[in-house]
């Protein structure tokens, strides 16, 4: 591995960890590095994943200490979404390269919408906690959720929030409490169907998980509530390039700098 992959991998870490102590969807950002740096998106996908279960066990170690989260909540909602991933998962590992490629950038387009509207989805009111049907809405929604996340992770613990605060009535707060514990146990089941299929590279997959650990920990001290904003104009305008490459709407990059690649080195021999 050069330095310069390295430095992706370390520099998307860091970015992934500050953005999900924040708002959420640093998957976005992970996945595409380690598939622009070479991995097969099938591995890149099970890579990133060990640096989710490593971040939201010492999330829910915080929220424990603290006492915010309702864990009879979360460990009921986390059976159907553990259920859902062992689904999602096995379909994910059996997706050719081509294919989760193309699978992911159109999700990653798709969900621009949900990221530029999370802050007006949690501060509506709940609709269907008064109504008594609360809990089977909310176990066949973490059914779906779960098999997201088995299949493709990047943007689960969103989609979650907003579960939880549109439906469940939750505050976010104590909603985030909730979120970190599904999250690792859905998660973790899915890493196991990946690790059984020799989808991670653990070099990188430690690598980058600390470098989460360290973008989370400087998310979380620094806060950033009144630079949040920014935070997400840079999340979405990087995913979107993202997603166009991982589409091939950027083909002609790669062959542009491989073009400016050889010009400068016959320019050097030139001079030399």
């Amino acid at each position: 591995m050069t330095l310069t992959e390295l430095g992706l991998i370390i520099a998307s870490g860091l970015a992934a960890g500050f953005i999900n102590a924040v708002s959420g969807g640093g998957g976005m950002l992970t996945v595409p590095a380690l598939i622009f740096i070479g991995f097969p998106p099938g591995v890149a996908n099970g890579t990133n994943r060990v640096a989710v279960v490593i971040q939201n066990l010492a999330a829910m170690a915080a929220y424990h200490r603290l006492r915010i989260t309702d864990h009879r909540l979360a460990f009921s909602l986390s059976l159907p979404a553990i259920l859902g991933a062992l689904c999602g998962a096995l379909v994910s590992v059996r997706l050719d390269d081509a294919q989760f490629r193309t699978l992911l950038g159109i999700v990653m387009l798709g969900l621009l919408g949900p990221i530029l509207a999370e802050p007006k989805l949690h501060t509506h009111p709940a609709i269907f906690c008064r109504r008594g049907r609360r809990g089977w809405i909310l176990r066949t929604v973490f059914f779906a959720l779960g098999l997201y996340g088995g299949l493709l992770q990047i943007g689960v613990g969103v989609f979650i929030l907003v579960a939880l605060s549109t439906i469940g009535g939750m505050d976010l707060v104590p909603a985030n409490g909730v979120k970190v514990v599904i999250v690792f146990c859905l998660t973790a089941v899915a890493l196991l169907v990946f690790v059984a299929n020799g989808k991670v590279a653990w070099g990188a997959a430690f690598l980058m998980a600390t470098a989460n650990a360290v973008g989370a920990w400087l998310g979380a001290h620094w806060g950033v509530r009144k630079g949040a904003f920014w935070i997400r104009g840079v999340l979405v305008a990087t995913v979107f390039v993202m997603a166009l490459y991982l589409l091939g709407a950027l083909s002609w990059i790669a062959p542009l700098l491989d073009s400016l690649r050889l010009s400068g080195i016959s320019r050097m021999r030139g001079i030399g």
